[in-house]
């Protein structure tokens, strides 16, 4: 690894952080994938500041882009564990689906494992269904070359090596920023990486225990409740709730 995590350990100083990355599922959306709208408003209250949100997703670009056009974030997409980056109307391909397409060809004659309907636009990697034996996947595809994780919402065979903390140094590079200058959120094997590597990293208290033990910070509240617990220990929003930063004002509010 780069570094010990100690130094990270602090908050940050003012005006330290320069962009956020934030995983969907399990973070920002709870186990049923209701996105919190409390997440939202802070998150889209920190990006108005100058400070960029980035989607970092297991998903596929469209939907990942899709969603961080609609929620009002300005920072690059981060698609297929950072297989591929959009920023800016152009797409960088930085992972190789050829060592995963293989593996998948072996895997199915060994086991029944069913692949992720949004697989149709997958470019880099093989999602299978969360019901599928992760262990089992794990153990036959072992010495393929390829890394399996699990994010409890699908299964994942990428090219060994390939991890969303790739996409979140690519995008950093467009940015004209370091990493130890990233905010990361996260909760599973697959954000394990960047929240370790990022200059600050912000596990939600349902968060795995990898992931927890790599965080700068431990939020004691889940999924979206702790993004924005994990904001104000930042110091990119004040200690106000994002039910605060969402409320529509009322008249009285303006007298």
């Amino acid at each position: 690894m780069r570094r010990v995590k100690e130094r990270m350990r602090r908050r940050p100083r003012p005006g330290e952080v320069k962009a956020v990355a934030v995983d969907i599922d399990g973070t920002l959306a709870d186990d049923e994938r209701n996105i919190s709208l409390e997440a939202v408003a802070a998150l889209r209250h920190v990006d108005r500041s100058g400070v960029p949100v980035m989607l970092a997703s297991g998903n596929v670009l469209p939907i990942a882009f899709g969603l961080s056009q609609y929620l009002g974030f300005k920072g690059p997409v981060i698609a297929e564990n950072g297989g591929i980056v959009f920023c800016k109307q152009k797409v960088w391909v930085l992972g190789d689906p050829t060592g995963p397409r293989k593996a998948y060809e072996h895997l199915q004659t060994k086991m029944d494992a069913p692949r992720l309907f949004t697989d149709q636009w997958r470019q880099t990697e093989i999602g299978l269904k969360a019901e599928v034996d992760f262990k089992k996947v794990k153990r036959l595809l072992e010495g393929m070359g390829v890394d399996v994780q699990t994010t409890g919402f699908a299964v994942h065979i990428m090219r060994k090596g390939m991890d969303k903390f790739v996409g979140v140094k690519k995008s950093c590079e467009l940015l004209g920023i370091t990493v130890d200058q990233v905010a990361a959120f996260g909760d599973s094997d697959n954000d394990e990486m960047m929240v370790r590597e990022c200059g600050f990293g912000i596990a939600v208290a349902n968060a795995l225990e990898g992931t927890k033990l790599a965080a700068s910070y431990v939020a004691k509240k889940e999924d979206g409740d702790g993004i924005v617990e994990g904001l104000e220990w930042l110091g990119l929003i004040g200690p106000r709730s994002g039910k605060d930063l969402c409320r529509t004002p009322s008249i009285k509010d303006s007298q």
